[in-house]
């Protein structure tokens, strides 16, 4: 679907890719943006049109990935589906390697010399003005800047966002009690949602060793050896391992591996894996889970929740475990950000009309340059300071998507990819599937859009 504009560059709604070459080929329309597609059609008014569609975009926010979908309020119609791809670990990375490099000169340098960078703004007393992590806030950025652009091109008019949790069945029934509310219809999917964040989507038992996909929700003790549903007694694993594991207690499916002989090379390496991971969980409780992420998820949906509360004046909050539930017994999608996004909150029990084909809009966060000015050698010390670098050349600036003509060499062809200036003028280009292509001096560019921080690419989910 592309989106369309009126001569006043209002929005208009959607219409589908063969109606916008047509509209195209007959001049009455021209290309505005290239990622996501959008159309100007230069013959018509938003004001002419008694009923134009409003549209409704709904949220899956992530630390690492957030998945985006607008369905259309009128016609129950998913026209646009996209996926988001944060740079957090990359600053991360960006500022230790920074500091390291600030305190190895200091050490090396200027030992003497009183600190610059305290927290306050005199360098003695520290802010009492609370800051989020760049790191953090980037994330959080990233999605608003996401929206606000979507909105400037397409008339959305309310917001879903999986941010807090509420007890909804108590809400439809208030006089629900007893085991009926302590079940309910949503009783499993937020424990397994729990699970999935804390054990890090991994197999405690063979951590992926058993290459098998699907991840289960598993009784440390058996419930047949009088194991409880609590979380205490829950941990995750792969179905490979919760089929062998069986009605075993730890000690005794460690005491039957150390006694098994192996079959083969690969399932020798199986059972090390499983012996060695069952005596961590033994001695320490389990062997991958960090709350990092889960930190920055509930820093972000905070600050994501209050600036979309701003943009829409209301907005629509669901649960981890009702998105889920969404997903798997009424949308039977599979598993992935934008289909999480998909469905979130509130669903009619026919679900939607997908009008996407199937394609998805990738965009990954790039960022608009490093504040690093200088060479870092291998002891992490600042061999070239300054640099004499350029983002800008004939018109052309890094981080613009080029289409871009080679006439003949190693590289000769036509491209398509995130442009890179160097100061010699022989440019090189990062196409959309990963490539690079060096050397293109005397190369025809063509500016398809202009460098906004993020790379794009059009994709068929599978």
């Amino acid at each position: 679907m592309v989106i369309a504009l009126d001569k006043h560059k209002k929005p208009i709604g959607f219409v589908t890719e063969k109606r916008a070459r047509q509209l195209m080929e007959s001049h009455r329309a021209c290309i505005y943006r290239t990622y996501p597609t959008v159309i100007i059609i230069m013959d018509r008014d938003v004001r002419e049109f008694t009923n134009v569609p409003t549209y409704r975009i709904k949220i899956d926010p992530g630390s690492k990935y957030t998945g985006i979908a607008i369905v259309c309020n009128e016609t129950n119609e998913v026209v646009m589906m996209l996926q988001l791809e944060h740079r957090g670990e990359n600053i991360v990375e960006l500022l230790q390697t920074r500091s390291a490099a600030r305190k190895n000169r200091r050490n090396r340098e200027t030992p003497y010399r009183r600190s610059k960078w305290a927290n306050g703004s005199n360098g003695s007393r520290p802010s009492k003005e609370r800051k989020m992590p760049p790191s953090i806030k980037s994330i959080g950025d990233n999605v608003i800047r996401i929206v606000e652009k979507l909105k400037r091109f397409i008339r959305i008019t309310e917001c879903s966002f999986e941010s807090t949790r509420f007890d909804t069945q108590l809400m439809d029934n208030p006089d629900i009690s007893g085991e009926e509310y302590q079940h309910g219809t949503l009783f499993g999917y937020e424990l397994r949602e729990y699970l999935m964040e804390y054990y890090r989507h991994t197999c405690q038992y063979c951590g992926g060793k058993s290459e098998d996909s699907v991840l289960e929700w598993e009784h440390i003790i058996p419930k047949s050896r009088g194991g409880s549903d609590s979380v205490r007694n829950a941990t995750l694993s792969c179905c490979s391992c919760n089929r062998d594991k069986g009605a075993l207690t730890p000690n005794e499916w460690l005491k039957q591996l150390k006694e098994k002989t192996p079959g083969c090379k690969k399932d020798g390496e199986l059972t090390q894996t499983r012996i060695t991971h069952l005596e961590s969980i033994l001695s320490n409780g389990k062997v991958y889970g960090s709350n990092r992420y889960a930190a920055w998820s509930n820093i972000l949906r905070k600050y994501e929740e209050k600036a979309l509360f701003e943009i829409f004046g209301n907005v629509e909050c669901s649960t981890g475990g009702r998105t889920k539930y969404n997903r798997e017994m009424i949308l039977h999608t599979s598993k992935d950000h934008h289909y999480d996004a998909l469905a979130i909150g509130s669903i009619s029990e026919s679900g939607f009309t997908d009008r996407t084909k199937g394609y998805v809009l990738y965009i990954k966060a790039m960022g608009r340059g490093n504040r690093m000015r200088g060479h870092i050698n291998q002891c992490g010390i600042i061999t070239d300071k300054w640099t004499d670098r350029r983002k800008r050349f004939n018109g052309l600036q890094t981080g613009d998507i080029v289409h871009v003509t080679i006439p003949s060499g190693k590289y000769e062809g036509t491209y398509t990819g995130r442009l890179m200036i160097r100061k010699s003028g022989s440019h090189d280009i990062r196409t959309l599937d990963g490539k690079l292509v060096t050397g293109t001096k005397k190369s025809i560019y063509k500016i398809m859009q202009h460098a906004d921080g993020y790379n794009y690419k059009y994709e068929k989910a599978e």
